[in-house]
């Protein structure tokens, strides 16, 4: 399961920095599934990978970031956030560079 993959890595990067997940944004780009299914399903195995993290699972921020797609009808190429957006300049079905989902991590500053 790819989510469990990234959960898993997530939780080596976090604890390698001396980082929590209150501290830190998840910015996920590309993937060809429903972008809610896929944070539902990454919180399931986040939560797996770091129960000692549990009441901070609920709240962390992943947002979704542009990333790069084709367009097979007239070879445009743009940047869009969505999986399967529609070309800016003839509104065909685009191809996502990125199948699968990555996710970067940045950290978050909190001010009082």
């Amino acid at each position: 399961m790819h989510e469990e993959w990234l959960a898993r890595n997530v939780a080596k990067s976090l604890k390698s920095r001396g980082l929590t997940l209150a501290q830190v944004r998840l910015g996920v780009r590309g993937g060809r599934r429903e972008p809610s299914e896929f944070e539902s399903d990454l919180r399931v195995q986040l939560l797996k990978a770091m129960p000692e993290q549990a009441k901070s699972i609920p709240g962390l921020d992943i947002r979704r970031v542009p990333f790069e797609h084709l367009c097979p009808g007239c070879g445009n190429e743009f940047d869009s956030p969505q999986i399967a957006a529609s070309c800016p300049r003839c509104h065909a079905e685009s191809l996502p560079e990125s199948t699968d989902e990555q996710v970067d991590i940045e950290r978050m500053e909190r001010y009082p």
